[in-house]
């Protein structure tokens, strides 16, 4: 009766080494976790707007009757209506041309000026304002042109119409580190 007896501790024995095996790896994988977080972050693009004290149609210039010899000083005002500085640029097109605009020579001439420095000066059609410095928000800068229909344009130019639209070009400046 001794070997059932030794057979039944036997496998008493490794029933209880089993149970202890898995009580065992249960416990060696409990562990405790805490979570902690960086609430409300943000990023908000800049709003980069540009505007310019004459951006009705025609309110620039518009002259009839022009004879060789005309000039005219028109200034236009260009405001960093946004949030973020910026510099700017300028040129000018025309959806139809006539020789007003074509002739480079005996054409529509301009200077642009800011302040007493000459910006640009030659045809209309080749019009073409460096960058600016940089425009804070809430700033503005003044832009003065002359324009001019040379003595030189002869009788072609009689009766022409040339319409014509700047466009002033915002660039926002680098972005930093911060």
């Amino acid at each position: 009766m001794r070997k059932p007896v030794a057979l039944l501790a036997g496998m008493a024995l490794s029933a209880l080494v089993l149970i202890g095996l898995t009580v065992s790896a249960d416990k060696s994988s409990a562990s405790f976790t805490a979570t902690t977080t960086n609430p409300g972050n943000q990023f908000v693009s800049a709003t980069l707007t540009a505007s310019n004290d004459k951006s009705a149609a025609a309110s620039l210039i518009s002259i009839s009757n022009l004879v060789p010899g005309d000039t005219a000083n028109r200034s236009v005002t260009i405001t960093n209506s946004g949030n973020v500085g910026f510099t700017y640029t300028g040129a000018a097109s025309a959806t139809a041309s006539t020789a007003l605009w074509t002739d480079t020579t005996n054409g529509l001439q301009v200077t642009v000026k800011r302040g007493v420095t000459t910006l640009y000066s030659g045809a209309l059609k080749d019009l073409a304002i460096p960058a600016s410095g940089t425009i804070a928000t809430s700033a503005t800068d003044t832009l003065t042109f002359d324009f001019s229909l040379p003595t030189t344009a002869d009788n072609t130019f009689k009766s022409l119409t040339q319409d014509f639209t700047i466009t002033y070009t915002a660039t926002q400046l680098a972005g930093t580190a911060r």
